[in-house]
């Protein structure tokens, strides 16, 4: 190794746990909410230095789009591979809401929605985040309009209905029963809400 290799070698490595403040950040906004937690208190509580997170993510603005990409990995992708099975309508929406009605403390995550409470406060967040937040609703209305589309072709749902008015119908009874939960009504009852807000879509 000649002289310069060994001094760039010897610079200071690398050593913040991108995964760790992801999670811990996710984890804060989800609970606290997502203006409630400032990012020096995301440093401290995941043991990470204001300027190492600044490196990583730029700044509070990007730390929040960057949770938005791994909260939808951990808890919309879920959701779009039932809306894009070969399920039937019927029993692809009961999958649905047994999803949205799951208790979320089986799976050692905080009751509610974190893209709910993010879109509520969308013009108090930065740009990034506030981007982010637009992508991932549109995404979500795209995927709930391809699963109606692809019932109605198979006879399984009503032509009658506009498929974009049923998307929207979907999205905000969906987003309604996560802040529900958030308040701690139980699971089932929430269950039969959506049963009864879905009944007109079978």
């Amino acid at each position: 190794m000649n002289p310069e290799e060994n001094t760039r070698s010897r610079g200071r490595p690398k050593t913040l746990d991108r995964e760790h403040v992801l999670q811990t950040a996710m984890m804060s906004y989800w609970q606290e909410g997502p203006t409630e937690v400032p990012i020096g208190e995301i440093c401290r509580r995941a043991g990470a230095s204001k300027p190492a997170v600044y490196r990583e993510f730029g700044n509070d603005d990007g730390l929040k789009n960057a949770v938005l990409d791994a909260y939808r990995d951990l808890m919309l992708v879920p959701i779009h591979e039932v809306l894009e099975s070969d399920l039937p309508f019927d029993q692809a929406l009961d999958a649905l809401i047994d999803i949205i009605c799951e208790d979320r403390r089986v799976q050692g995550v905080p009751e509610g929605c974190l893209f709910v409470a993010m879109r509520m406060q969308q013009n108090t967040i930065g740009d990034l985040a506030s981007a982010k937040i637009d992508e991932v609703h549109d995404e979500m209305i795209g995927k709930y309009s391809a699963w109606i589309e692809r019932a109605k072709s198979n006879g399984q749902f009503s032509r009658d209905i506009p498929t974009e008015v049923a998307a929207y119908h979907l999205c905000t009874q969906s987003n309604s029963a996560q802040w529900l939960a958030k308040t701690g009504l139980s699971h089932d009852l929430i269950k039969g809400i959506l049963q009864l807000a879905f009944a007109s879509l079978r």
